[in-house]
């Protein structure tokens, strides 16, 4: 056997130990517009963005701009930021992956590990919310979800605790981080039930810098599922429900007006579509909210797209993705898109088990070393950020994690990992029939 690749591990970055490189002869690069430079750094992987800070304090200070960290992230296709579920023991690590396209249908992956030594909050447990404009929000107390709130750049290693809520809550059902492009501010969403006295779910915001919560009325009442993979549109994070009264399950939240909006599923929708809800799949292509539906033969699903925003009648079928693999349980396999190729190619998320690489002009499903991994996990989309938490925190208490023995050194051994051969395939451990119910 071939030795084994080891994943990049994260360390934060020290400013204060970084020495300013000066080139021996001119430098004709330093010479070029400031928005010319920032539009190549730009388009640069994280990890060589990464150490292109310290070249100059030039360029620390364009990567270091919450502008550049905007203006990058329509220029990269978004990364897979995967957390483990192990049922016998705790994971304390999140991997990043990013895409990078070759010739064909083959593409690199570079590789990420954040954890809880260099680059996390120090915490025995947490879930994966989700991210916004590179920065993550986590729960430190797992699946029930009712301990801190966290929201840190793991890249710097940097991390705000939120203050609890007051007022005592029965159940937290959906968290959100947003960000307010008129305000320039980030928020975290909360929904939650009352006491015992009142069956009513009630929202809260928290805008980072003010240090309160506070009360914007009533939730949607059905129940809310985790925020899907990647989407966030016009300022707005949606996500699905399930177990309501009414057929109304795909819901938004806007984090400028503050305020939530129902989306209308496409027209065509029968019972048999609206009771398996939560085999649903949301997400966003080219601005557009797509949905993927799975009807009554398990080895395919339809991608419905909402072409005119909120309007109903615009929900247009433009895919029939087929040829997936066989169910081994009576339930349906469940498949979410995570990234699209330019080639045409599909990454899927297979039963929160393993990503697939599903090509359209075979219609067959190939593995991927995306993830690679002995349990379930949870994936969200994620682009890295170099802006420091003090440029948004507003006065609020900014913790960084340090690492001693790595405090000097930005990444570790191993980098980028080729992705598998166009054979298809299915694992042995798909055949297993061990998957999260669908």
């Amino acid at each position: 056997m071939g030795r084994r690749k080891r994943v990049a591990n994260i360390s934060p970055i020290n400013t204060e130990e970084q020495e300013e490189w000066h080139p021996k002869g001119p430098c004709r690069f330093q010479q070029l517009p400031q928005a010319l430079v920032m539009d190549i750094l730009s388009r640069l992987l994280v990890k060589t963005l990464f150490n292109c800070r310290c070249v100059c304090k030039s360029w620390l200070s364009i990567i270091s701009d919450p502008h550049f960290s905007h203006m990058r992230l329509s220029k990269l296709p978004i990364g897979i930021l995967i957390k483990t579920r192990p049922e016998k023991r705790k994971s304390r690590v999140i991997d990043f992956t990013q895409i990078e396209e070759c010739a064909g249908s083959h593409f690199q992956l570079e590789k990420m590990r954040f954890s809880t030594k260099n680059s996390l909050p120090p915490l025995s447990e947490f879930e994966l919310i989700n991210s916004c404009n590179g920065l993550l929000l986590l729960s430190g107390a797992g699946p029930i979800r009712d301990g801190p709130l966290y929201v840190c750049n793991p890249i710097l290693g940097e991390f705000i605790t939120l203050p609890p809520t007051v007022g005592r809550r029965l159940c937290y059902s959906f968290f959100g981080l947003g960000y307010s492009v008129a305000t320039k501010e980030y928020k975290v969403l909360q929904t939650c039930s009352g006491d015992d006295r009142t069956d009513e779910n009630e929202a809260q915001i928290y805008t980072i810098g003010t240090g309160v919560w506070k009360s914007i009325g009533k939730t949607p009442q059905d129940s809310a599922q985790l925020a899907p993979f990647n989407a966030v549109l016009h300022g707005a994070l949606h996500w699905l429900s399930f177990g309501g009264r009414t057929f109304e399950f795909i819901h938004a939240f806007n984090f400028g007006t503050e305020q939530f909006r129902t989306l209308p599923p496409p027209g065509y929708f029968e019972p048999f579509e609206r009771l398996f809800k939560e085999c649903l799949k949301l997400g966003v292509l080219d601005g557009c909210l797509f949905l993927c539906v799975c009807g009554d033969d398990p080895r395919k699903f339809d991608m419905w797209v909402m072409k005119d925003y909120g309007v109903q009648e615009s929900w247009t079928k433009t895919l029939v993705v087929e040829g997936l693999y066989l169910p081994t349980e009576l339930a349906n396999d469940v498949y979410e898109p995570l990234a699209f190729l330019r080639n045409g190619d599909i990454l899927l998320c297979y039963n929160d088990w393993i990503v697939v690489c599903y090509n359209q002009g075979t219609k067959s499903l190939r593995e991927t070393r995306v993830a690679r991994t002995q349990s379930h996990f949870r994936a969200i989309g994620y682009n890295p950020c170099f802006f420091s938490l003090h440029d948004v925190a507003k006065g609020e208490e900014v913790k960084r994690v340090r690492d001693k023995k790595n405090s000097k050194k930005p990444f570790g051994e191993g980098s980028s990992d080729c992705a598998d051969s166009g054979i298809p395939q299915k694992s042995k451990k798909l055949n297993s029939g061990s998957r999260l119910p669908a």
